[in-house]
């Protein structure tokens, strides 16, 4: 078995990142949504659109992530989704309204749909056959960490600091995680 290049292993590992980021932003409302019903006086069934609506748009989009992602780079792609998913949080961080809530994150579920996708293709199209399945391992932990990950930090915060903290908190992870992948793009071979 031949070793993964640097560069390779620097951007599976930035991928696995932005899988960890795409996941914990589609958990990280569950255990916050009694307090998002009692702050904006509202059921918990209204307050429940903060997550089904993440997961339908966030269904629909993958739908156009893969034309987009062979004629741009997949790497571009998914590094300006994840910055995408950092102005969405950020835009979260300051609602004043369910509504406006929902809408932020729509806008975080646009752009977290191209991570997982976009990311497994990359490794299919980067990564020899005889270190495929050990490399989708690392950014599949990645996915399943964010997973549980989310839904810890929705919860701590929320209990703790205050149930915006955890759209700071994603804010800045999926503002650097996009960042270093923004660099990352420009070191890689084009599309």
């Amino acid at each position: 078995m031949s070793a993964l290049p640097v560069s390779t292993r620097r951007s599976v590992w930035l991928l696995s990142l932005a899988t960890f980021s795409s996941m914990a932003a589609q958990r990280v409302c569950d255990a916050m949504l009694p307090e998002l019903a009692r702050v904006f006086s509202v059921g918990l069934g209204q307050a429940a659109q903060v997550v089904s609506l993440f997961a339908v748009v966030y269904g629909l989009s993958q739908l156009f992530y893969g034309p987009l992602g062979d004629r741009l780079g997949k790497l571009r792609v998914i590094s300006l989704a994840t910055l995408g998913c950092s102005l969405g949080n950020l835009a979260a961080l300051f609602v004043t309204s369910l509504d406006a809530l929902v809408l932020a994150r729509m806008a975080v579920a646009l752009g977290a749909a191209a991570i997982i996708p976009l990311s497994l293709a990359w490794i299919g199209d980067s990564v020899g056959y005889d270190r495929l399945q050990e490399t989708l391992a690392r950014v599949g932990l990645g996915t399943t960490l964010g997973l549980v990950g989310g839904q810890l930090v929705g919860g701590l915060m929320t209990d703790t600091l205050g149930w915006r903290w955890a759209f700071a908190l994603l804010t800045l992870l999926f503002g650097v995680v996009g960042t270093l992948l923004l660099v990352d793009a420009h070191r890689q071979p084009g599309p």
